[in-house]
């Protein structure tokens, strides 16, 4: 499930953090949105096709606390657009043996939970973004830092939230998802994996989601996200692309 964390995070909780904020001039109220949909994913390791996963879609903006789709977090300090403070969120990549017969031999590797600290700064020129977070459960024990700017403009009856953004991700995680240890090396029975050691590494991404209102309430959305892979990951034996892309297609209700 490596494009879940992604597509939720960006497409409804990055995407809805935006016009949420800026909602949050006018008034006060926390803005509620739930719903569900479907998600096409590609998975970038050897053997694996794409998969497509029906998923619930939840953002909660309140002045302080937020949940977008699963990444929460609490406003320390914010004021005149600015905000600071803790985020938590899951992280999704990772498979096991059996996903592949290509991946035989390989050791499971497991979702965790980071955590860390997250900046927003809204402008009139759109919303800017970091966030850093680290492996809270000891299994990847490595470190992400994103840098991300998102706007929203309207266009024919819909909402356009483009984002793009750039992730560097610490040789740690980058070795725990990608690698491939000296006991994990396989030479004939149809796989031919060398160990690998990947260093730390840095993968840009865009993503474009689009909101269609039915009414007041109900909503469409539909988005898609692309992050091209550093060669420190794409070279990896294990992987067979150079990027990851999810598409994203759901129903929302607001209150």
């Amino acid at each position: 499930m490596v494009g879940v964390c992604v597509v939720i995070g960006s497409f409804v909780a990055v995407g809805w953090s935006g016009e949420a904020q800026t909602d949050a001039k006018l008034q006060e109220k926390p803005s509620i949105h739930i719903g569900g949909g479907a998600l096409i994913s590609s998975q970038p390791y050897v053997g694996t096709d794409s998969r497509i996963y029906p998923i619930p879609l939840f953002a909660y903006e309140g002045k302080r606390l937020y949940f977008r789709g699963i990444v929460g977090g609490y406003w320390l300090y914010s004021v005149d657009g600015f905000s600071v403070g803790p985020v938590l969120r899951p992280r999704f990549e990772g498979y096991e043996e059996d996903d592949s017969s290509e991946l035989e031999g390989m050791d499971d590797r497991e979702w965790s939970i980071d955590g860390g600290l997250g900046l927003s700064w809204l402008t009139d020129f759109g919303l800017f973004g970091v966030t850093f977070v680290t492996d809270l459960l000891g299994r990847h024990d490595g470190q992400e830092l994103d840098f991300g700017y998102t706007i929203l403009f309207k266009w024919g009856g819909c909402d356009f939230i483009p984002s793009a953004g750039v992730r560097w991700k610490s040789e740690d995680l980058v070795q725990y998802y990608y690698g491939v240890e000296a006991d994990e090396a396989r030479f004939g029975g149809g796989i031919t994996r060398p160990a690998y050691e990947g260093n730390d590494a840095v993968d840009p991404y865009l993503s474009l989601a689009i909101r269609r209102k039915l009414n007041d309430r109900w909503s469409l959305l539909g988005a898609v996200q692309y992050e091209w892979f550093d060669s420190e990951i794409k070279d990896s034996p294990i992987v067979k692309d150079d990027y990851e892309a999810s598409f994203l297609l759901g129903l929302m209700y607001t209150w």
